[in-house]
């Protein structure tokens, strides 16, 4: 089977390099991102591989079909820029990821609240040039503050689990509050609106659809 990898970093192909004896897959890989446009680098083969920044819509998916492209296996647990009715219509079968380990991404999200909070990629760029100075770069305690985390699945109950061990209140919102969890955990699901208010962080845990593309201010925000 011949399989092209588009949006290929090298990690990618130190991964699938790896493995690929043992599968006998002939790998083509390709930096660029999947999309209408660059769809004829696909030509001769079995399956595409791809991730979250390529564009797997009808066009490119009528295109895939028409060189013959038997499979779409993404490298990623959402699916989201796939057209998943395209390809039933055509007659390809799209795979995934089933899951991203949830202590892993919760983690990083830590991390990322404590960089911001901390400032800690501006402190980092100011010692490098010697300058030790404090000015803007206060935070504050996390502990006693709130957070409100939207959707409440598999990652962010991880969260919920760390940032409970920091001392935070938790506000929560899911389009399907699960009581027995709030009950057992001590977290409050309460309406949008209300955890928008009463929060202090808020960390998003939901997938991007049309009705969470808006959901702070504004500006859309990207997977």
């Amino acid at each position: 089977m011949k399989v092209m990898l588009f949006g290929t970093q090298p990690y990618d192909r130190e991964s699938f390099e790896r493995i690929r004896p043992n599968f006998g897959f002939d790998i083509c890989y390709h930096r660029s991102h999947l999309n209408a446009s660059n769809v004829a680098l696909a030509r001769g083969t079995d399956a595409v591989c791809i991730f979250v920044n390529d564009t797997a819509d009808a066009d490119t998916i009528r295109e895939l079909a028409a060189m013959g492209v038997k499979l779409i296996a993404l490298r990623c647990a959402g699916f989201n820029n796939v057209d998943l009715k395209a390809a039933a219509a055509y007659g390809i079968p799209v795979v995934r990821v089933p899951a991203y380990s949830p202590h892993a991404v919760a983690e990083h999200a830590v991390a990322l609240m404590l960089a911001l909070n901390r400032k800690i990629h501006r402190a980092y760029w100011r010692t490098r040039d010697g300058n030790f100075s404090l000015h803007g770069l206060m935070g504050f305690d996390m502990y006693g503050k709130t957070v409100g985390i939207i959707g409440t699945g598999k990652i962010a109950r991880e969260l919920i689990r760390i940032l409970q061990g920091f001392g935070m209140e938790v506000l929560a919102y899911d389009l399907y509050p699960d009581a027995a969890y709030a009950a057992r955990t001590g977290i409050t699901y309460v309406p949008l609106e209300e955890l928008y208010g009463r929060s202090d962080i808020i960390s998003l845990h939901c997938p991007l659809t049309d009705s969470t593309r808006y959901m702070i201010g504004d500006v859309p925000f990207r997977t």
